[in-house]
């Protein structure tokens, strides 16, 4: 199956030393202005310029980044700043999806700048490609970004990479990735936080997964609650459409045999984690690579949403590869 597309595919301007980056809030309120004051000395230290969008500092009912209208005015502002060639954002949350409804895709399409974050900015990523075209970038977050350890060193490394260069090549490795089902594939990357993605299903802003790379990581989740979202994108028929599933990191996950009900941990052992990717995708034959390195821990890579890659996943439990096939920057 080959990739349908809805528009063409826009590709944003390489950032470049001394440019200015907006950095905006688009979901949860900044938890740590230490750590925020940290990520953009980091940004500066890459060679960028950082600058605040007006209301990145608000807050609105405790978990909100100042109120919708705020909030979409920074994110609206920052793509149409002519001075801003590129975009971060602060962190995650749970917000975002409020956003989309009346995000002005015009504005975007119409400046077309690099776009990054994770976790729930995933709300944000996937549409802005489906809806604009444009390619944006499931990288790290202005409060989480850090230099001390070599796997920080590694996260910036590739983020620079990813934003300045846009070029052609196979990703370079942290830890290995495993294949969990063998298998070749091509197809243009989609994808995110697991939980965030299933939130988006049945919505206009679903992706079209026809001939796609699905990649997806998750954080703080037990093994039940990874086999009801894989199991929603089964029942959903999206294994039936993409061609190939790219895993991250799934960290700090409770396992059944953990809950509190002793009546869980008197029955049969829990599956792991790849028992239950497994099981979900039972029947189907497309290739699936597990542990690579992106998520919401240090090491990550930046991978860029829209991109056209190649899987490689040779023999169940071999070290698999992924590369990208085609220049993503204009």
């Amino acid at each position: 199956m080959k990739a349908t597309l809805s528009m063409d595919i826009i590709k944003p301007r390489k950032l470049k030393p001394g440019d200015v980056v907006g950095i905006i809030s688009p979901s949860t309120p900044v938890t740590s202005k230490k750590n925020l004051a940290r990520g953009m000395k980091i940004l500066e230290s890459l060679g960028f310029k950082p600058k605040l969008a007006p209301r990145a500092l608000e807050v609105h009912a405790n978990y909100q980044a100042g109120t919708r209208e705020q909030r979409l005015m920074d994110l609206h502002s920052m793509f149409a700043d002519d001075e801003v060639k590129g975009i971060f954002c602060t962190s995650g949350g749970y917000a975002s999806i409020q956003l989309l409804q009346d995000i002005d895709w015009d504005i975007i399409r119409k400046n077309p700048k690099v776009f990054v974050g994770y976790s729930d900015i995933t709300t944000l990523l996937n549409p802005m490609y489906e809806k604009s075209g444009l390619i944006t970038f499931h990288g790290p977050m202005i409060e989480g970004l850090m230099n001390e350890t070599k796997g920080a060193k590694y996260t910036l490394k590739n983020l620079k990479e990813t934003v300045m260069k846009g070029e052609a090549k196979k990703l370079s490795t942290f830890t290995e990735w495993k294949t969990l089902k063998p298998g070749k594939a091509e197809g243009h990357l989609v994808g995110g936080n697991l939980n965030i993605l299933t939130a988006l299903l049945g919505t206009p802003y679903e992706p079209k997964w026809d001939g796609k790379i699905l990649f997806w990581e998750e954080v703080s989740e037990t093994i039940e609650g990874l086999d009801n979202y894989l199991w929603r994108l089964r029942i959903s028929k999206v294994f039936k459409k993409i061609e190939g599933m790219v895993i991250g990191k799934v960290t700090d996950v409770q396992s059944v045999e953990d809950d509190d009900n002793d009546k869980w941990a008197t029955l049969e052992k829990p599956p792991t984690i790849e028992d239950v990717i497994l099981r979900a995708t039972e029947g189907f034959n497309f290739p699936i690579i597990y542990g690579v390195d992106f998520g919401h821990d240090v090491p990550s890579l930046t991978l860029p949403v829209g991109a056209k890659v190649n899987l490689n996943c040779p023999a169940p439990g071999r070290i698999g590869s992924i590369s990208i096939l085609e220049k993503y920057l204009d």
